[in-house]
């Protein structure tokens, strides 16, 4: 397989010392260009792109509002979005033709096709989100027995998983039988929930938020809160019509360009502000949120932004990085992994190796080990023969893989006495075995084996390599792959996508700067074969 990426530069280094040059100057433009992005407080600022799943519930919403004439400007915006996007295959450009009601008898076929083959880890309740947008759009009917399924209680799951269940509950109640079908403690719930919080967007999650208004106006047509909801939501409307699925991930992204950055050798006096931002948006038990004044905590957030900090200041930061260890701690399952939000929720591989890399350096417990000793044990056991770990937040399995990689080689030294080093070692030769056997002709990695090379997975893919560069056949992969990503960037020194990020999961999406974040990591992971020694050019960009 082959790339074909808009605006890719042609040709690959001829030699290594090309080569360094190529990614001394990758690494300087692609630095430049996210540090540009920073702003005066320290965030990184970047946008969601949009997506249809939340077009089309947007515009629906509007069209069920009797002041509609209050958002003809947004509803014109969104129809050209949904048109541009409604062409194609699969669900998704389905959808937007729902929406615009241009659907066929095929479409609802199709729909019914897809959610009888649905299947994902995360079960019965993806398929009912799923299957209930798809009948708000009218390409599926309504299922009393989703009205039927079980909320979680408070506490025991995330807080937009919650929210879902009531609004999925109250839409298949209300088209089963009306408003009285919906118990008034769940009604008063969903309208309580909807107004708590502290940013515009509900938790920031617009698909959450959208699924909340549809559901409140089956309800309660007039209810203030639909029309002030809307307002709030096209206040996230992209210039290209379209909503994303989340307002901000600001502190999220913020951590990892701060490492990235940290990693190249770049901006001390601008990472430190960023670590700064990143520091003051730590919640009170501890964790950190994808973004800024969101409740609920995650574990990939926490373990980024701890990494960040310990990377930043060990020393200005440690009260923030011994509250968030002591988060992560609290998430450690009695299987040994650790879930994305809450304990007691499925450990997860990507969460687990975060996790690991969080608590194994600097930890400030007494005792790190009953806690790291069990986590690597399980994170060991997930590797699949082929040298893969499940994925579950992203698409590219370079991604998990990456991130193992970098927990497994970096255990604390006082596990090695009683995690056995040959257990280990085989791992790490599978997973190299893995990404060397699965490079694509043109050095690049796709997201999965047998795809097209794209930048998070080939980057994630080199992240993952330098890791391993003590084993056969490393080398030349990652020289090859590191002359890939150098003709991959684009003049502004950004990387185009595809998207890497799934949420609610299996859905993609995506934040454009995280391709540069993951390339800027990889560049600057990459060293020159030794025979070559710095250039001038190496030396220059490194000291600027």
């Amino acid at each position: 397989m082959t790339s074909s990426l808009p605006g890719q530069r042609a040709g690959s280094p001829a030699g290594p010392r090309d080569l360094q040059r190529a990614v001394a100057e990758c690494r300087n433009r692609t630095a430049r260009h996210l540090e540009g992005r920073v702003d005066a407080h320290g965030f990184l600022q970047d946008g969601c792109a949009s997506r249809i799943v939340e077009s089309a519930l947007f515009l629906g919403l509007i069209r069920k509002q009797a002041s509609e004439e209050w958002f003809r400007h947004e509803q014109e915006q969104v129809t050209g979005y949904l048109r541009r996007a409604c062409s194609g295959t699969g669900w998704q450009p389905m959808l937007a033709r729902a929406a615009l009601g241009m659907a066929v008898e095929s479409d609802r076929a199709l729909a019914a096709a897809f959610l009888e083959s649905f299947t994902h880890f995360t079960g019965v309740r993806k398929r009912a989100l799923l299957q209930t947008v798809f009948a708000l759009c009218a390409l599926a009917p309504y299922d009393p027995r989703i009205a039927a399924l079980d909320a979680p209680r408070p506490g025991r799951a995330a807080t937009w998983t919650r929210m879902v269940l009531l609004a999925m509950r109250t839409l298949h109640a209300c088209a089963a039988g009306g408003a009285a079908r919906v118990s008034p403690a769940e009604h008063a719930e969903l309208r309580r929930r909807l107004v708590s919080g502290t940013r515009k967007v509900w938790e920031g999650n617009l698909l959450v938020h959208l699924l909340a208004l549809h559901a409140l106006h089956a309800l309660d047509p007039g209810a203030p809160e639909v029309g002030a909801g809307i307002r709030a939501l096209a206040s996230c409307q992209n210039p290209d019509g379209g909503l994303p699925f989340t307002d901000s991930h600001d502190l999220f992204l913020t951590a990892k360009a701060g490492l990235a950055l940290i990693r190249a050798g770049r901006s001390h006096a601008l990472v430190a502000r960023m670590a700064g931002r990143v520091a003051a948006g730590q919640n009170p038990d501890g964790g950190w949120p994808y973004a800024s004044q969101v409740q609920q905590c995650d574990a990939d957030s926490t373990a980024v932004c701890v990494e960040f900090l310990r990377a930043t200041g060990p020393g200005r930061y440690a009260p923030h990085i011994a509250a968030g260890q002591a988060h992560l701690r609290s998430l450690a399952g009695v299987d040994g992994g650790f879930p994305t939000y809450r304990p007691g929720n499925p450990s997860e591989a990507e969460m687990t190796a975060g996790a690991l890399i969080a608590l194994s350096h600097g930890s400030t417990a007494s005792d790190p080990l009953p806690v790291v000793r069990p986590a690597a044990d399980w994170l060991l056991d997930q590797q699949s023969a082929d040298g893969t770990w499940p994925r579950s937040w992203t698409i590219s399995e370079s991604s998990v893989m990456e991130r193992a990689v970098h927990a497994l080689t970096r255990l604390p030294a006082a596990l090695a006495g009683t995690l056995p080093a040959r257990r280990v070692e085989q791992a790490l030769r599978r997973a190299a075995r893995r990404l060397t056997d699965t490079q694509n002709s043109d050095g690049g990695w796709g997201q999965v084996p047998g795809t097209a090379s794209g930048t998070v997975s080939t980057a994630r893919a080199l992240m993952g390599l330098a890791r391993l560069d003590h084993l056969p056949g490393t080398r030349r992969a990652a020289d090859r792959g590191i002359a890939w990503l150098a003709a991959a960037r684009l003049a502004d020194g950004s990387y185009p996508g595809p998207p890497d990020q799934v949420g609610p999961r299996p859905i993609p999406y995506e934040f454009p700067a995280l391709a540069g974040i993951y390339a800027l990591t990889a560049l600057g992971a990459w060293r020159a074969p030794a025979r070559c020694g710095p250039s001038s050019d190496e030396l220059r960009t490194l000291h600027e």
